[in-house]
């Protein structure tokens, strides 16, 4: 049995847990980010003082092997009334954090109910107020409104949290015990480094013996990333983790004109990442998902999210193969 670790949030680590669930002989753990602020979930951590659960939720829905209507019911969004735009899994963690009163006992609990393939476990149980420091000396704090942000233009002189925020000791066992560590793919300032950022978490990854895996993302996000090529990811996850990616995943497979057409209609040129980097860690496959998204209308943020994502199956048989090898 391998032990592997997915470090990330979001859309992402959905993307990559919903893979390789299933493969064999395989553990798996997944270490999400908590700072996120936007949304459903934003409105219920102000509003009720709870830590951050849509991202939690995705990760939850991706690794339960409930019912097709459990895993609905989880991500069902309502459209009318006082909860309209809110996520009912995200209100059922807040409850579960009041009722446990521990945001992490309360996702043991979901993880019971939703029966888990694995474990899912928040990276800090601290509350995590995302701050960035511009290079004009301008601080944007939160993570949606670094999100909606021009952070790149001006220029980011450090990224950290207003408050402690700690590596918990279930994440830091996780990954002192992980075989691989999966780093994302995710939105890159908002979602993976935030992760990365955690007080003790630089010194728990450089102990660790784990093999770590870094799937480049597919698209850079305007003002953030734009222009980004795979070189600048892997030089900058390797900067603030402290150590060598062992084994980089680029995909191979180009968009189709209709998906790159949308993309650009929301974040300008420059979207795709340019494969610059000749090095022999680097594992070239097709990794691309062919379908169009399309979203729940009652989804607020449903014109932030990206049109061009990885295909779950393509990138779990990509990193199979790797771990047989």
């Amino acid at each position: 049995m391998r032990n592997v670790v997915t470090i990330g949030g979001g859309t992402g680590s959905y993307t990559v847990l919903s893979g390789i669930k299933n493969i064999p002989d395989v553990a798996l753990t997944a270490l999400v980010s908590m700072a996120d602020d936007g949304g459903s979930t934003g409105v219920l951590r102000d509003e009720l003082g709870v830590l951050p659960a849509g991202d939690i939720r995705q990760c939850l829905v991706a690794l339960s092997e409930h019912t097709d209507i459990v895993r609905n019911l989880m991500n069902y969004r309502f459209s009318e009334g006082t909860l309209k735009g809110h996520n009912f899994g995200n209100i059922f963690l807040a409850a579960l954090e009041k009722v446990t009163g521990d945001f992490i006992s309360g996702v043991e609990v979901a993880s019971e109910i939703l029966k888990v393939k694995g474990a899912v476990i928040p990276i800090t149980n601290n509350k995590a107020e995302l701050s960035i420091l511009l290079s004009n000396g301008k601080t944007i704090q939160g993570e949606n409104k670094i999100n909606h942000s021009d952070i790149q233009n001006i220029g980011i002189d450090k990224i950290f949290y207003k408050n402690s925020v700690e590596l918990n000791e279930k994440a830091k066992r996780a990954i002192l015990e992980a075989d691989y560590i999966i780093l994302g793919p995710g939105n890159y300032y908002c979602s993976l480094i935030p992760n990365l950022i955690v007080k003790d978490f630089r010194e728990t990854i450089i102990n660790s013996k784990a093999k770590i895996i870094l799937p480049i993302n597919l698209t850079n996000k305007l003002d953030h990333t734009t222009g980004w090529k795979v070189s600048n990811y892997v030089n900058d996850v390797e900067k603030y983790i402290g150590k060598l990616i062992d084994v980089i995943l680029v995909n191979n497979e180009d968009p189709s004109p209709e998906q790159i057409e949308r993309y650009k209609l929301k974040e300008g040129d420059g979207v795709l990442v340019e494969d610059d980097f000749r090095d022999d860690r680097v594992v070239r496959e097709s990794l691309l998902s062919n379908s169009l998204v399309s979203y729940n209308k009652t989804d607020a943020l449903q014109n932030t999210r990206s049109f061009i994502r990885h295909d779950s199956k393509k990138l779990a048989k990509c990193i199979e193969e790797i771990i047989e090898k």
